[in-house]
């Protein structure tokens, strides 16, 4: 704007007053359609930033109900097992059917280790060490992983090393091996795990290249091979042989009993029964019967769930009525009064796009008549469709349902498909990056950015025309501030000519 300037001091006219109404009349003419049009497409912007959120927010309900296959087929399970010893824990999985059997813990998974000890009292014990190594590498070998690809790293090892280092760098390792190290009143406590639990899932060996160096402890003592330093016993386990400095175990499976079957594992996870995934977390209890001790036996059943698949869908419902309210507080038009706009509607009044996507979204529930080969359809599994456009469940009838055929309902509401799946895949068309609504914002912000650039170039505008209109009046204040002068003039000598008459 033009420096403020007080216009009329010369001639005694107040024309400061004139030149600011004739501002404010001109920036009135020029942003009155400007202030009008970008604070309504704020308002639009906010109103389609709320409905997003709101449709995303819907969106994760549908999902978590669709997400997995058959997620309505919830299952309660039961065991027999001490609230105090958890032997095991059993997941229902999507698949899972209505069953029953017993179950033992007889052995949980290991990983292939070994272990041996260094003496730094004893200077005349083999296993005796200053704990400052010579340089050199250190192979591992954990055998060939599924691949068949061999499973090997180094280690480099400088001259000085101590055992606190090196386990340092052993364990950088990305294969999961561990080196562990305990330092006792004697010296140290060495042990390697290869990370993988199972029998036979590693064959680990310790390889060594290395020259000694005087002064420093030999690299050779954490050489280590399976086949040199283990034998089998006879129970066809492998152990460390006789002269061997390493304590060796073997990695073993978890095994656990199923209705009198022996089911094996690498790991202390199961999943060789159908639809149910065991884990292992300790042995079974030992328990005495007719004289007998031996592993106790749990029983577990696993039965379908309908109070839990009901408040899944209750969840759903509870979604669907909260983004209606939404759309419905959004969507609220307009009231007049004297033909003038009150603007007191929803941030989306009236808009089209909003109502489009509320009717289908109505539509899909009121036209979901298709009934399944049960003779099934939504509204006789109890979902009830209620005159203000909300949604409800018929408890009974839903259980009812879940009782006679779970495979119907899931194809009714949560299969490719199904009425939950249809939501979920329509609303991301609009919630998705650069989908319906991300577009529409994008043209929003763009006519927002117009709207400042106009107001931008008014301002410029409204200070060249201040500065005109100053220019003007100030010529008129110098020019009725002459006449003044002059008519001042005149006046004293035509009074002195009347005072000498």
């Amino acid at each position: 704007m033009a420096t403020v300037t007080s216009s009329g001091v010369a001639s005694g006219n107040d024309f400061e007053s004139i030149i600011t109404a004739t501002l404010a009349s001109k920036k009135q003419l020029l942003t009155k359609s400007i202030t009008v049009g970008k604070a309504k497409t704020e308002i639009e912007k906010d109103g389609v930033n709320s409905l997003k959120s709101a449709l995303k927010t819907f969106k994760s309900a549908c999902d978590a109900l669709t997400d997995t296959k058959n997620v309505l087929n919830t299952h309660k399970i039961t065991t027999s097992q001490n609230s105090d010893y958890s032997a095991f824990t059993i997941k229902a999985n999507s698949d899972c059917a209505n069953t029953s059997f017993d179950l033992t813990v007889n052995q949980l998974a290991k990983a292939e280790s070994i272990s041996r000890k260094f003496s730094t009292k004893d200077e005349n014990a083999d296993n005796h060490i200053s704990n400052s190594f010579s340089a050199g590498t250190l192979t591992f070998n954990l055998g060939d992983d599924e691949e068949g690809n061999a499973r090997t790293f180094d280690v480099e090892v400088s001259e000085g090393d101590t055992l606190e280092m090196i386990r340092t760098r052993i364990n950088k390792n990305t294969f999961g091996v561990s080196c562990n190290l305990i330092s006792t009143s004697q010296g140290y406590s060495l042990s390697f795990n290869s990370g993988k639990t199972g029998e036979d899932t590693t064959n680990l060996s310790i390889s060594v290249n290395s020259t000694d160096s005087e002064g420093h402890d030999s690299l050779s003592m954490f050489a280590f091979s399976r086949d040199a330093d283990t034998v089998t016993d006879e129970n066809g386990k492998r152990v460390s042989n006789n002269s061997s400095v390493w304590n060796y175990n073997q990695g073993q499976d978890a095994k656990i009993t199923v209705s009198g079957e022996e089911i094996s594992s690498h790991t202390n996870e199961f999943n060789q029964i159908a639809g149910v995934t065991i884990t292992a977390n300790k042995i079974s209890e030992s328990e005495t019967i007719d004289g007998v001790t031996g592993l106790k036996s749990y029983n577990v059943d696993i039965a379908s769930d309908a109070d839990a698949a009901l408040e899944k869908m209750q969840s759903f419902v509870n979604a669907y009525n909260k983004l209606m309210s939404s759309v419905n507080t959004l969507y609220a038009r307009n009231t007049y009064t004297n033909g003038k706009n009150n603007y007191d509607g929803g941030d989306l009044a009236g808009d089209s796009q909003l109502k489009s996507l509320q009717g289908a979204l109505t539509s899909m529930i009121t036209k979901n008549n298709d009934t399944t080969d049960s003779g099934f359809n939504i509204f006789s599994c109890g979902l009830e469709f209620n005159k203000d456009g909300t949604l409800s469940i018929d408890s009974s009838k839903f259980k009812e349902s879940y009782e006679t055929s779970l495979s119907s309902m899931s194809s009714l509401f949560t299969d490719q498909g199904g009425l939950v799946k249809e939501m979920s895949n329509y609303v991301n068309d609009y919630t998705k990056f650069g989908g319906i609504l991300d577009e529409r914002l994008e043209r929003l912000n763009t006519a927002i950015t117009a709207y400042e650039a106009k107001e931008n170039r008014n301002e410029e505008i409204l200070s060249k025309y201040e500065e005109s209109l100053r220019k003007k009046y100030s010529n008129l204040d110098t020019l009725m501030a002459g006449y003044t002068t002059s008519m001042g003039y005149l006046s004293n000598v035509l009074s002195g000519m009347n005072t000498s008459s």
